[in-house]
């Protein structure tokens, strides 16, 4: 129960850490287009702020609690805020909460200060580089920087995670532009207000996605090593194919939205392209439904055991493509050309031929 609870936790202060981000990085290239002064969105979006930063700072205390429990051993450590301080001091882990609290708490002051100043690119600028540095403080929390903490392993990971937030944590914000004036307004209202900072936001996205994905394929290669059997056959393997298998959704809806939010509405008929302004909302209400189930399945695949260190000990499929666990067994060999082109196929067995075959499984 407890690590149920912790998972949630850390989805939560996860998804307003790259809320933060990605709504800040929206609101300097809205500065930046000079379109939206006026337009109802923006204080919509910078109200948010705070909020985002009080949950960020509700999910730390929560991660705090419910590791401090898991660490101990005892439940009851949950409640008791003597054993958290205990924690804090004694542990690295600790030690890396409380720098992410002191930013978090940085973050909810410069958010508290947006809200309540006038527009200047560099405040948004400012608060969503806090808020990136409590992000990247975390990821030394990580199995990616548990084995050999150095800029090499931790790099990749937290680009990747940070790289995340421009694209995640803009979705809600556009769909407030998308939704500022549904019902009221004039359709030339909503294309003055936020056509001009959706079209800017959407020529960034393409690029962030790809280096999103490059940096995913440089993590996802580091905590798999050679152990290939372990995708198919661990749960960090079946969490990672089912983050793959959400993200192939979302990156069809990007791809179909793209050049919507590149057309010309203003020239458009009016009944058309408000049927189309609809559409486009709720496919992007779709693509941030899914993306926040992808931040869930990854959050708990940021704390799986990695395939290299997961033990398969029952292999779940009839078949195997491991050579050197059934060379020179009769019937298991379809020759080739050569010895080096034969494909090891073993039928008809659910366990393994040796205590440490799983480790060679996959080759």
């Amino acid at each position: 129960m407890i690590e149920v609870i912790g998972a949630l936790f850390r989805w939560l202060q996860l998804a307003s850490n790259m809320i933060l981000i990605g709504g800040c990085v929206f609101l300097a290239i809205a500065v930046r287009a000079k379109t939206a002064s006026d337009a109802p969105w923006p204080a919509r979006v910078e109200r948010a702020l705070p909020w985002l930063s009080v949950t960020l700072l509700l999910g730390l205390v929560g991660l705090l609690a419910t590791t401090t429990a898991q660490a101990t051993g005892l439940a009851e450590n949950m409640w008791h805020p003597g054993a958290w301080l205990e924690f804090l001091q004694k542990t690295r882990i600790g030690l890396i909460w409380m720098v992410r609290a002191a930013l978090a708490l940085t973050v909810l002051g410069v958010a508290l200060y947006i809200r309540f100043s006038p527009w200047a690119h560099w405040r948004y600028v400012l608060c969503a580089t806090i808020a990136a540095l409590t992000l990247a403080v975390g990821s030394l929390a990580s199995h990616s920087a548990a084995g050999e903490l150095s800029v090499a392993s931790v790099l990749p990971y937290t680009l990747h995670i940070i790289l995340a937030s421009v694209w995640f944590g803009g979705l809600p914000a556009i769909l407030t532009v998308m939704f500022a004036t549904s019902g009221k307004g004039s359709h030339d209202e909503v294309d003055r207000s936020g056509i001009q900072t959706l079209k800017r936001f959407s020529a960034i996205a393409l690029p962030v996605m790809v280096a999103v994905v490059a940096t995913g394929i440089l993590v996802a290669d580091r905590m798999v090593d050679s152990s290939y059997a372990a995708l198919v056959a661990t749960s960090y393997g079946w969490l990672l194919n089912t983050k793959l298998s959400l993200l192939v959704p979302i990156l069809v809806i990007g791809a179909c939205a793209r050049p919507c939010l590149e057309m010309p509405s203003l020239d458009q008929n009016a009944e058309v392209t408000a049927a189309g302004g609809r559409g486009l909302r709720k496919w992007v209400s779709v693509e941030f439904a899914i993306a926040l189930a992808l931040v869930l399945v990854a959050t708990v695949l940021a704390n799986a055991v990695p395939a290299k260190h997961a033990v398969i000990e029952d292999w779940p499929y009839p078949f195997r493509f491991a050579i050197d666990a059934t060379w020179g067994e009769p019937g298991a060999m379809i020759g080739g050309e050569s010895e080096s082109h034969c494909l090891s196929w073993q039928l008809g067995r659910s366990s393994l031929v040796e205590p440490n075959a799983g480790k060679q499984a996959g080759a």
